[in-house]
């Protein structure tokens, strides 16, 4: 489909040159992306940041004329990258970028609010590199009550502009086949807060025109793509048909001049990414570059090289610091019931190939003496202290030594039993792409999907895994980190 889709752009040229101008006059009235929006709320938080920095230093030295050297500057620089430092990291562990969230008006407000109370406290105890507002009782208390303000109300206002018709994306989908409606199932479920408004579908099927498919209207085929578009005011088209080879030459033609009126027209597989961080396996035929990206030039090397470094290092640390945690979580192992504190497992790694990892005990003793079996939330097997140290992911700790070992690294997909891989891999062929790169402490999956324990659930967790093989790097892995100390913090672990 993309490819195909790709060698269109190649060949159809643009009718006019006259209207590219007029196609970017367009884009700039349209609405914002999913990532747009998180990027809006971004730079909004971080001006009324430095907004409520700008108000407290300027009641230092111009109210109570405290010339004490520090003068009065619109903002050192250091000053306000140390409060974005402690900002940015917060906020995504109290998940106030969720869009979800920031769509509720009151509890994004009080959400947002509360984070700004707790970096203000924490930015005022940062010496040397942050604004020096301590020496002030009321610049102090006026930094913290105005960033709690400023971030809260400007949280208000964009719950209130988010649902709007400007900032929204008006969205059709060409094809309304098994990979359309799908596609047209996870925008629905997202609802208003996505800011993408479904317009309906578009395909050739003579029988399905007129007719409601998930309760939206079959506008028409191929040959009124264009006028659809103009007359819907469409922003996004999503191209949904898995055969993009049989396309017909005059349809392409009609994505290419949507193409220069503005619209994004866009592969199914792309737009799914886009919306729920995952790839659609099932809809994507034997396209296996669109599951995983070929790496290309020195870059994917040397993080690799780098993220192995790092494996060591912190595998190291967490070993030193597990020699101090390790005698009380054994206590209480031990007094919680009979059995061992350590339980070892053979896990499939990078390559296909075993590896034995070791865990906190969490069960009660021949918890699978009749076999292997998913294990679920609220798993009967698990004991009472089982259940703390795997809500806290404690357990996962003595995986520390096979980041040093090797077999596995920080972030990546969770390594599964070898019985489970079977199982898995005929149910779905690309299941073994997993095994691409080592598997980790915590990963893509974890964080986005829930506890599984199920095919279905592992299939929602395979779309995980493969995104984050395909994109892996530097920003995801950052992303990640932060989302897991979320899980940590709030108890959220399996």
């Amino acid at each position: 489909m993309a490819q195909g889709y790709a060698s269109a752009r190649q060949t159809v040229e643009p009718r006019n040159e006259r209207d590219a101008p007029r196609a970017r006059a367009t884009r700039l009235a349209h609405g914002l992306h999913i990532s747009e929006r998180r990027t809006l709320l971004g730079l909004l938080d971080a001006a009324l940041l430095g907004l409520a920095l700008l108000l407290a230093l300027w009641s230092r030295t111009v109210i109570f004329a405290e010339m004490d050297g520090v003068g009065f500057y619109p903002l050192r620089a250091i000053w306000w990258l140390t409060l974005l430092v402690l900002w940015f990291p917060l906020a995504l562990v109290l998940d106030c970028y969720s869009l979800r969230l920031a769509a509720s008006p009151v509890r994004s407000a009080l959400f947002a609010a509360g984070c700004a109370a707790l970096v203000s406290a924490v930015y005022l105890v940062v010496p040397v590199i942050s604004a020096p507002l301590t020496r002030s009782r009321l610049a102090w208390f006026l930094f913290a009550g105005a960033a709690t303000l400023l971030v809260g109300t400007g949280r208000l206002a964009y719950a209130r502009l988010a649902g709007t018709a400007r900032l929204s994306r008006r969205v059709l989908i060409l094809g309304a086949g098994w990979a359309g409606r799908s596609m047209a199932k996870e925008i629905q479920d997202r609802g208003a807060w996505s800011g993408l408004r479904l317009v309906g579908f578009v395909d050739d099927d003579t029988r399905l025109r007129g007719t409601q498919i998930a309760d939206l209207p079959v506008l028409g085929g191929g040959e009124d793509l264009e006028r659809i578009v103009r007359e819907s005011g469409i922003q996004d088209l999503v191209v949904a048909i898995t055969r993009a080879g049989t396309m017909a030459p005059r349809l392409l033609q009609g994505l290419m001049e949507c193409s220069n009126n503005g619209v994004d027209v866009v592969p199914m597989g792309v737009y799914y990414e886009r919306l729920t961080g995952s790839v659609p396996a099932q809809h994507l035929g034997q396209d296996l570059f669109a599951l995983v990206d070929v790496p290309t030039g020195v870059g994917p090397r040397l993080w690799d090289m780098i993220r192995r470094v790092g494996d060591v290092v912190i595998g190291i640390a967490g070993l030193v610091a597990l020699l101090a945690i390790a005698p009380f979580i054994a206590l209480a192992i031990v007094l919680d019931g009979p059995g061992g504190v350590l339980y070892f497992q053979e896990r499939v790694g990078m390559g296909g190939r075993p590896f034995t990892l070791a865990k906190f005990r969490t069960m009660v003793p021949d918890a699978e003496q009749n076999g292997a079996v998913w294990a679920v939330r609220h798993d009967t097997r698990i004991t009472r202290v089982g259940r703390f140290l795997r809500s806290a992911r404690l357990d996962e700790l003595p995986q520390f030594w096979n980041l040093v070992n090797g077999t596995m690294t920080l972030i990546g997909p969770r390594p599964e039993r070898p019985l489970f891989v079977d199982e898995l891999s005929r149910s779905f062929p690309y299941y073994r792409i997993r095994h691409s790169v080592r598997p980790g402490l915590t990963g893509w999956a974890q964080v986005r999907f829930r506890y599984g324990n199920s095919m279905d659930d592992a299939l929602e967790k395979l779309r995980y895994d493969l995104y984050y093989i395909k994109h892996r790097g530097p920003a995801l892995d950052a992303v990640i980190l932060l989302y897991t100390l979320r899980v940590i913090a709030r108890m959220e672990g399996c």
